[in-house]
This record gives structure tokens, sequence and C-alpha cells, in this order.
């Protein structure tokens, strides 16, 4: 491949503070609101214009893991305050009083008021393009922006950018999984209850539209609740694109139903697929507006700005959370949070301190989809609610160890497990 050499170039540092989060999503606000309410110096940096990444710009609204199998609560503090935020604000659709679905355009505006009433700084449009380090410890970010390449220094960075970019960037070493993408969208004009009763009642002819969809190139559509739903407002998830002949199965475990091969690393597969997912979108909704009961008068509101992108690296970290560690529902010593898991019997984990440590690099925090698990257990920790734990976990102990210091690997994890409880996480 031939090569173009980039001069050397001096980077301003435009802020020196406590904590950096990188990535604005689910994980990177609930961290940067969590540092900034312990008094650490914050400054999130997010490459899009709003903050709550998958949860928002990805319409991905239902917020899986709230909730134990017995309907319990499992969450507080920020995970929790922000649907709760949401609710005074008539953004929550419910399906049953555990399946949440949150409104997406409302959730950006929570997500910025979490980060800036807790005194946090806000630096959209900010695109992580590089790191430094010495002596095995991150530094800081270096960020593409419209004003050009800047630095910003701090004592620890978070790395909740998803793709695990941060420390990738810094040499940490990894291991890549993945899935099917997909492309939500939100669709108006729909009878939802026509269109269930016709699934009800005709299941054969149901099965042969969902046939018939993916044979043409097209996605089958269902309508999820939405705050707007009495006006026929609704939001779909698609599974997507297993690989670039479409591919993937439809029965079996999640785990085989999500399986995928198309690189959310790769730009050449990322445009295939948004362009491939739009146009295949489109043919689906004629065809159910032709022939679908309750889609006839159905519209087009929006295709969601990100694509609903499920794995790629997961970065090594001090203990990779496991299928066994789940479905034995290990009790870490260092457990800092604990969620729902909804596709297995035992309803329920916990999730390690030592999952967000990178196991070589120093002055760095995971959170969220890129923590370090194997890929069964990621296909629980990457929901939008598990990410705002493990956010909240980084960003206190990011703090504290700011506060204190040290890196955060020597954090004593019995101190950090005091804050979160005092603070209302569920342990």
């Amino acid at each position: 491949m031939a090569t173009v050499r980039e001069s050397a170039r001096d980077i301003p540092i435009v802020r020196e503070v406590d904590v950096v989060v990188a990535g604005g999503g689910p994980a990177g606000f609930a961290a940067a609101t969590a540092a900034a309410r312990l008094g650490a110096r914050v400054v999130l940096v997010e490459r899009y214009g709003c903050l709550g990444g998958l949860a928002t710009g990805g319409m991905v609204l239902y917020m899986d893991g709230l909730f134990n199998k017995a309907g319990e609560r499992v969450m507080g503090d920020i995970p929790w305050e922000a649907m709760e935020r949401l609710r005074a604000m008539n953004g929550l659709g419910l399906d049953a009083p555990t399946r949440i679905h949150v409104d997406s355009e409302l959730l950006k505006v929570v997500a910025d008021a979490l980060c800036t009433e807790a005194g946090a700084e806000l630096r959209l449009h900010s695109w992580v393009a590089n790191t430094w380090v010495e002596d095995d410890t991150v530094q800081g970010v270096i960020v593409e922006t419209k004003a050009g390449r800047q630095a910003i220094r701090a004592k620890v960075c978070i790395d909740a950018t998803g793709d695990g970019d941060v420390a990738a960037l810094a040499g940490a070493t990894f291991e890549t999984g993945r899935q099917r993408i997909g492309l939500n969208l939100k669709m108006g004009g729909i009878d939802r209850d026509r269109f269930l009763a016709f699934e009800r009642d005709h299941p054969e002819q149901a099965r042969a539209l969902r046939a018939r969809v993916r044979e043409m190139g097209g996605f089958p559509l269902r309508p999820n609740t939405t705050p707007d739903s009495d006006a026929g407002v609704y939001w779909i998830n698609i599974l997507g694109l297993a690989d670039r002949a479409g591919g993937g199965k439809d029965e079996g475990s999640v785990h085989d139903i999500f399986d995928g091969a198309l690189d959310a690393l790769s730009v050449e597969d990322l445009t295939f697929a948004e362009v491939t997912l739009r146009k295949g979108l489109v043919a689906t909704i004629d065809l159910y507006r032709q022939s679908v009961p309750g889609f006839e008068n159905a519209h087009l509101l929006a295709f969601a700005s990100q694509l609903g992108v499920r794995d790629s690296r997961r970065i090594t970290g001090l203990h990779k959370l496991s299928r066994e560690d789940m479905l034995s529902q290990r009790r870490f010593d260092d457990a800092i949070g604990t969620s729902g898991l909804s596709f297995s019997n035992v309803g329920q984990y916990w999730i390690p301190y030592g999952s967000l440590v990178p196991e070589r690099l120093d002055g760095l925090l995971l959170a969220g989809r890129c923590i370090c698990a194997d890929g069964w257990a990621q296909q629980a920790i990457r929901l939008i609610p598990p990410a705002m734990v493990t956010g909240q976990a980084a960003g206190t102990a990011a703090a504290m160890a700011a506060r204190l210091g040290i890196a955060p690997r020597n954090l004593e994890p019995a101190a950090l497990r005091r804050q979160l409880a005092d603070d209302g996480v569920m342990l």
C-alpha cells in the first residue's frame, strides 16, 4: 500500500483536568456525571453533536437490564435517575412495568443536564484521533476538531468509545468480536393493535411475510412503544446484516441470532451497512404499506443517525467477565454493580472492577461494551443500562484515583464499593 508522510506538528493542550472521558454514550455520560459529582475536573469528548450514543443517535430505546427476572429493580443512582427524569418529562414508553422504552430526543436533554449540572465540561464534535503514553501510563487524548487537532491532558482517562479506540491507540491488547449490524428507525401512522392481531391470528401469513421480506433484501418490521404511541409513533429495532449477503439466523440462541461477519472497525463494511440497510428498509416499508394490516398509513419519520454496532474490540483487562461468571451468579469481592440478564434463566449478574481495568496500561479505565468480557458475556454488558453501570463505576474510580494520586488499578476495591453504595448504586 502506498503511503504519505504527515509532517510533525505541535498540538495545543486545550485542557488539563483530573478526568477525561472519551465517548458520550450511556457509559460516557454516566462516567462524566459520576466523576464530576465527586468534585473532579472532568471533560467529556464526543464525536457527534449529542450525548447518549446508541440510546439516542442509535435509537436503541429498550432499557434492558434495569430489572431481574423476578421484576425487581437492580440498578440505582445514575441509570435510574435518568429514567426518573425522563418520566417527569413524559419521556418513557412502557410495554410493561419492567419493559421501559425511552424517548431518544429527551434522553439527549437528560444526558446533557446530568453532566452539566454535575460540573462536567462537554466538548462535542471532537473525535479521538490519538493518545500519548509515557512509561505505560496514558497521559491524555488527542482529538480532531473543526479547529484542528487539540490535546487534553488528564490524570485518568476513561475509554467509553464503545470500540475501545483510546485503549487500542494507547497500545492495549484486545480481542475482537463481530455481530450483526442494524439501523433502527422511527415510523408514524402505524396501527399496532391491528398489526399484532394479524401476527396472532395469521401466524403462517406472518411467517411467510418475514420470509418474503428477507428474500427481497429487506428487514422485518415490528413496532415498539414510544411515549407517542397514541399518535401512531413507534420505534423499530432492526436486527440487520450478518454479512454482505444479508445472512444470519432467525432461530436459535440469542448469540446464534446476533452472530455476524461484518467488521465494525472497517470503513468499507460500515459504509456498506449504512447504504444497504437504508435501501432495504425503504423497500420494506413500501411492502408493508401495501400488504400488512396496521401499516396502510405508515410512513418513515427518521433513520437512526448511528449504526447499531453491537460488538468490536474487547480490551484485555485484569478479569475477563465470562459466561461462567454470569450463569453461576458469581459475587465478586470487587463488584461495582449488577444488571438483569434477560436471555438467561439466572436473570441477574454482577460486574467486577477488574473488567474495567486494562491489563497493562495505567491512567486508563474502560466503560461500556469494550470492557474485558468473553463473547457470551459481552452480549449482556453491551446493553444500555449495564453500560451506564460500568460508566458510573469508572467515573467514580477515576475521580477517587485522581484525588489520591494513584493508578486506578491500585484503588482499593472496598473503598470504591463504599463510595458507590453511598451514591445509591445497587451492589
